[in-house]
């Protein structure tokens, strides 16, 4: 198994990068926070190329690219993890194009949208989906569905524009309180180490000022949520305890389903991180869940 780290599981979505880069060399260098991906003989081919079905979006300066399926309301906007692109949710939006409108977006540098300044933050990608939405006249209310660090953006987006929000999936999501925990049990050296990859992220993130602006935003509105959590782990570095480190991640997802009154965890069991390409069947049926409960 290879460690478990937070830029792992930031970067562990790479599978649909629109670069394209060989994930044995860009995987190697990811930090440690929460689960990785698939080890890269386990993690499917996208079989989607990035010839655009879309389009680019103007957003005041450079665009961003996306696509929208289906018709209907609420609308599900679907939120990749880092680096990772709308092929993500190439065996989910499809599906659940069929009963309402479905879109997926490039995030700023990723695949077809254009680059921004870094370093960003979380709300500097809530702001650039908020201006995307609007754009792209895709109206509210919306159900957004976000992917390993995809899901901390989608937090902040919920906080920040409450009354658009009907509901919520978060998949393998990161925890607010991932960073200031996971530290907690680590030495001086294990943190130094683990915070230099990690701000090396390819987004240009800087995870930690992102952590912050999350923990510091108000509460998720009341809306249907569920969190979707991979039944297998992926390990943890060698010098980490595993248990411990099992045992926290799992009170850390728990807890997101506490984030609103009657949010609910399921479990993908056969999924390791990536769920989307992994167990996408779990994540259209929490998804479509979501839309029941919210009508």
């Amino acid at each position: 198994m290879r460690r478990t780290t937070l830029v792992a599981v930031l970067v562990g979505t790479l599978v649909g990068c629109g670069t394209q880069p060989d994930p044995t060399e860009t995987l190697a260098a990811a930090s440690a926070l929460t689960f990785a991906s698939a080890s890269p003989s386990e993690v499917p081919t996208p079989t989607a190329t990035l010839a655009p079905t879309g389009a680019s979006v103007d957003i005041g300066g450079r665009s961003l690219w996306m696509e929208c399926q289906g018709s209907g309301s609420p609308a599900v906007i679907l939120e990749s993890g880092m680096a990772g692109d709308h092929r993500t949710w190439e065996r989910i939006q499809p599906a659940l194009a069929e009963t309402t409108r479905v879109c997926t977006y490039d995030r700023a540098g990723i695949a077809l949208s254009d680059p921004a300044p870094t370093p960003r933050t979380a709300q500097d990608a809530v702001d650039d989906l908020h201006s995307l939405l609007a754009a792209g006249a895709i109206e509210p209310p919306y159900v957004l569905v976000g992917f390993s660090w995809g899901g901390l953006l989608t937090q902040l987006y919920a906080s920040t524009y409450a009354d658009e929000i009907a509901g919520l999936v978060l998949v393998e999501s990161n925890h607010p309180l991932e960073a200031d925990q996971f530290e907690a049990q680590l030495t001086p050296d294990q943190i130094a180490a683990d915070r230099a990859e990690l701000l090396a992220n390819p987004e240009g993130f800087d995870p930690y000022a992102s952590f912050e602006e999350v923990q510091a935003a108000g509460d998720l509105p009341r809306v249907p949520l569920v969190v979707v959590t991979a039944g297998i782990s992926e390990g943890w570095p060698s010098d980490w305890d595993a248990e411990l480190f099992d045992a926290l991640r799992a009170e850390q997802q728990a807890d997101l389903a506490t984030l609103v009154p009657g949010g609910r965890q399921v479990t993908a069991e056969n999924s390791a991180h990536h769920v989307p390409g992994q167990a996408p069947g779990v994540i259209i049926e929490a998804i479509e869940s979501v839309l029941a409960d919210g009508q």
